[in-house]
């Protein structure tokens, strides 16, 4: 069996076992990667010669063919879900992704994605992700609600992925923090990479990749209490696993209700996650001149919370 993957900017300069684990399958190890690299299994189509070190820096557009053994393909259930479609096409659709699901499963997890709803509600959908991530062309983490673009065939996946690695999709987020930023509109540049002891968190850290958040203050509410909850338009030049949720705690002002980067979000457990990817914008990928844009309503517990918040 041969897999075909191609680096795309998020793992711009990524080590080459790296890039493979998160690329080259589903629930895949590191050592597992390691091993079809020493053993010669892995080409750089790119350059046309053998990919031998496991360290090597990955390049963004470089294309990689790993030749494995073929493993008998896990079967993923259908399984009814309420995925509301807020723009269809043959080949692509822009669905409102619910909070609290995850798009596909990861290794260990059991738990129901949105591609199984997927699978239940549509017919056709691009099997470029592999057999676990059929449709899935960007993602959004499982406690993040809003837009989410879904490719039907395989022509779309490539041209919706093309899109995304040269920048020309505008994704627009809304969040509440705790307390507001001392500039009220600003860039944050700063790089992300996988927390040393904390794996399932991310952190800012001089060997991560380079991440860019612009964001701009909207509204800023004093409690009773003399607290103060600001609310954030945040927009995205890079797509790193929760960048802005990140760039936001490293700031000091985390998001309301973020589990793994603020302190205080037992105090707001009603609400979720307050981060919300409320717009998308981008250019048709096969209509020249034709853009496309998918807007959001806040959700309810947003506008709860703006209700309730003077009160804290």
């Amino acid at each position: 069996m041969q897999i075909f993957v191609t680096v795309s900017e998020d793992y711009d300069q990524s080590r080459l076992d790296v890039f493979l684990k998160d690329n080259a399958g589903d629930d895949l190890s590191r050592s597992t990667v390691q091993k079809w690299i020493d053993s010669g299994f892995v080409t750089n189509k790119t350059k046309e010669q053998l990919a031998t070190k496991n360290g090597y820096k990955v390049t963004l557009g470089e294309e990689y063919v790993v030749n494995v053994i073929a493993r008998p393909p896990s079967r993923l259930e259908p399984i009814p879900m309420d995925i509301p479609v807020l723009y269809d096409e043959d080949e692509f659709m822009v669905i409102h992704k619910k909070a609290g699901i995850a798009c596909h499963s990861g290794p260990g997890d059991d738990q129901p994605s949105l591609v199984n709803g997927l699978l239940h509600q549509f017919k056709n959908l691009s099997a470029t992700g592999g057999e676990r991530r059929p449709g899935i062309v960007h993602r959004l983490d499982k406690p993040t609600e809003g837009v989410l673009i879904i490719a039907k065939t395989d022509r779309a996946h490539a041209a919706l992925s093309k899109m995304f690695q040269d920048r020309l999709v505008d994704k627009t987020y809304y969040a509440w923090v705790l307390q507001a930023p001392v500039e009220a509109e600003g860039t944050i540049n700063l790089p992300i990479g996988r927390h040393p002891v904390e794996r399932v968190k991310m952190c800012v850290r001089e060997d991560g990749r380079m991440a860019t958040t612009h964001y701009k203050t909207e509204k800023i509410v004093q409690t009773q209490t003399g607290r103060k909850f600001s609310l954030m338009k945040l927009g995205l030049e890079t797509g790193r696993t929760h960048q802005i949720r990140v760039h936001m705690a490293k700031m000091g002002c985390p998001v309301v209700g973020d589990t793994l980067y603020s302190r205080s979000a037992k105090d707001y457990t009603q609400y979720g996650l307050l981060l919300f990817a409320k717009r998308l914008e981008f250019p048709h990928p096969f209509i020249a001149d034709k853009r496309i844009l998918v807007e959001l309503d806040f959700p309810e517990r947003f506008k709860t919370f703006e209700r309730k918040c003077p009160s804290y």
